[in-house]
């Protein structure tokens, strides 16, 4: 079963922030820590149309391309109250018709996420907090 974590996104940019509902996908690659996101969300803020620079990103069955603003955001894991559990400093990737926000391997590991069946564990929780995966729109 997959796994969503609740996100807030902060641009370094622009100073705005949203908070949004990611696929933790351990089988996305990446050399540093990233949150892959929509032009709607790029747009929230504040960071579209890109100034980034175009890339062409190897997917499962096919290849698209996607603008990369490296170190541009702030990520932020919250748990169900809203609470700060842990935070990296991330590129963002913007790509146009995704269906989903994701974040990818390195970026799960940096967020200290340990996942598996639909659950999830903060590095830092006690041993008997077993989280769900939140809930998509």
């Amino acid at each position: 079963m997959v796994v969503r974590v609740k996100l807030r996104i902060k641009s370094k940019f622009t100073n705005r922030s949203i908070e949004l509902v990611v696929l933790a996908n351990g089988g996305a690659e990446s050399p540093k820590p990233c949150v892959v996101v929509d032009v709607e969300t790029a747009e929230a803020l504040n960071l579209w149309p890109s100034q980034g620079e175009l890339y062409s990103i190897e997917e499962a069955s096919t290849t698209t391309k996607a603008y990369l603003l490296p170190e541009a955001v702030k990520l932020e894991l919250l748990d169900e109250g809203g609470n700060i559990l842990s935070d990296v400093d991330a590129d963002l990737i913007i790509q146009e018709g995704l269906h989903e926000p994701l974040i990818t391997d390195i970026t799960i590991d940096s967020l200290g996420i340990s996942f598996s069946k639909g659950l999830w564990k903060h590095k830092e929780d006690q041993p008997n907090v077993i989280r769900r995966s939140a809930r998509s729109r």
